[in-house]
Parts: structure tokens; sequence; C-alpha cells
């Protein structure tokens, strides 16, 4: 009888201490992110997106996402992932581009998965 909750009060522990030092995976977070707007001869109107991610879960791969968002309607003009390796405890600046159209006013946002 002793030894089966022996076993359970181990295995408790074991996944306690595995969550606890990022065994479960990434856990990135935008820390910071901005947008400059350019005009570039072969697409028109760019915003190029700065995030900077950090992970503060255990190393791995994690997907930014950067959409560009008409402020008048509300829908999506554009929107590019990437996906990226963050080691544990580090951050990373991440860079996007988005394509706009001249006259219309945007919102950009930034996610991680």
């Amino acid at each position: 009888m002793r030894r089966p909750v022996l076993i359970l009060g181990l295995v408790a522990v074991l996944v306690l201490a595995a969550g606890c030092i990022g065994l479960v995976g990434p856990d990135p977070k935008v820390v910071q992110d901005s947008a400059t707007r350019d005009i570039s001869l072969s697409k028109g109107l760019v915003y190029n997106v700065n995030a900077e991610i950090q992970n503060d879960g255990s190393d791995g791969d994690v997907t930014v996402t950067a959409r560009l968002i008409d402020e008048e309607k509300g829908f999506t003009r554009d929107q590019v992932s990437v996906q990226v390796f963050i080691p544990s405890g580090e951050t990373k600046q991440v860079s996007l581009t988005l394509d706009g159209d001249v006259g219309r006013t945007y919102r950009h946002s930034v996610k991680v998965e």
C-alpha cells in the first residue's frame, strides 16, 4: 500500500518540477512592438513591424504573427507569420513587412504562439 502512494507522490513532484523549469514548451510574450510606414517603389505603402519577443518557458519554436488592420472598416489588410527559435529566458527581435494601400489608415497588432 505504501509503494503506490510513494510512486504517485514522486510523479506529482516530477510534473510540478517540469512545469516550474519550463519543460512544457516555450512561453512567449510580446515585450514591445512598433511599426513604421514607408513607401516602396515596387510595393507601394509598406509597414515595417518590429517586435521584441521574450520566452519565459523552455527552448523552442515560436510563431510570431503581425496583422495590418484597416482602422475605418476593421478588416485585416495583410497578415504575415514567421517561426523563430527562442532559447529559454532569452528575447529576440523579429521584423516583418506588411503591405497597405495609400490613402488608408491602419493599426498593427502582433501576437505570439
